[in-house]
């Protein structure tokens, strides 16, 4: 069995050599690595390296994201069907972006800094504003269009001023999310350096997930921060196409060759 992340390694290995990492920023959001061998204390053996499944979305459950959480993370963890699981996964993946750009607006409304200090039933249901709006509100080419309609939609009527908040929302919570993505990643990229005792470390790292993928900034916001914190290390970004089913497959293969040679 293999998960979607280390599909996404594999295949995107297979294009190039040097891909050592996997991601998935989407709905969740995960990370994979070639560990070295020698540190890997459950498997025999010193030779080489090994993938590890980081399954980093599970960062933070002993308290270690504390000083970062904000309110509104504490609300989408009180109502999740996991609660205080998965806290790292929850500031970035596309699961509850949406639902935090809702609950800052809420705050705003009830602060009378925002539609008049009135909503919608709508725009009150937990849900309501979906991921893709937040694409879609960053998306938009200044005439507030865009937004415009989304938030009529959602049953409220925003002044110019109103948009533009909303806008400036969203902003700050997919780019909370990037930053947030990028500093685990840089953090696993600066160890396996660390661990090969190299100068440089040129790596690829292969990419898949919606947020990646489709989000206008996110991808350009996330690839600085993790630039910024790695300074000794040469980063290429693959973003991985069909990762997870053609690297499954390629895994399959070789296990099928493998299997047929003994």
């Amino acid at each position: 069995m293999v998960n979607d992340t280390v599909a996404t390694m594999v295949s995107c290995y297979y294009e190039d050599r040097s891909c050592e990492v996997g991601m998935i920023v989407g709905t969740g959001c995960n990370a994979c690595y070639m560990e070295e061998m020698r540190t890997v204390e459950l498997v025999e053996g010193e030779e080489g390296r090994m993938c590890v499944n980081t399954e980093w979305g599970a960062f933070g459950d002993n308290g270690e994201l504390e000083e970062f959480r904000l309110e509104y993370d504490r609300v989408v963890d009180e109502a999740s069907i996991n609660p205080g699981r998965q806290l790292y996964e929850k500031v970035i993946s596309g699961k509850y972006m949406g639902e935090l750009v809702r609950l800052v607006l809420m705050k705003l409304v009830n602060e009378n800094l925002l539609f008049n200090g009135e909503a919608s039933e709508h725009l009150m249901t937990r849900g309501s504003f979906e991921t893709c709006f937040v694409s879609q509100v960053e998306s938009d080419s200044g005439d507030r269009k865009q937004i415009y309609n989304i938030l009529s939609s959602l049953g409220v009527l925003p002044s110019e001023l109103d948009c533009d908040i909303v806008r400036l929302v969203c902003e700050s919570v997919s780019t909370r999310s990037a930053h947030m993505c990028g500093a685990g990643l840089a953090g696993v990229i600066n160890l396996m350096r660390e661990q090969r005792g190299q100068d440089t470390l040129k790596i690829t790292v292969g990419v898949d997930g919606s947020v990646y993928k489709l989000h206008p900034y996110f991808r350009d916001r996330f690839h600085q921060v993790v630039r910024e914190l790695t300074p000794h290390s040469d980063i290429t970004f693959l973003q991985s196409e069909e990762g997870s089913g053609r690297g499954a497959a390629l895994i399959s293969a070789v296990a099928f060759k493998m299997a047929s040679c003994i």
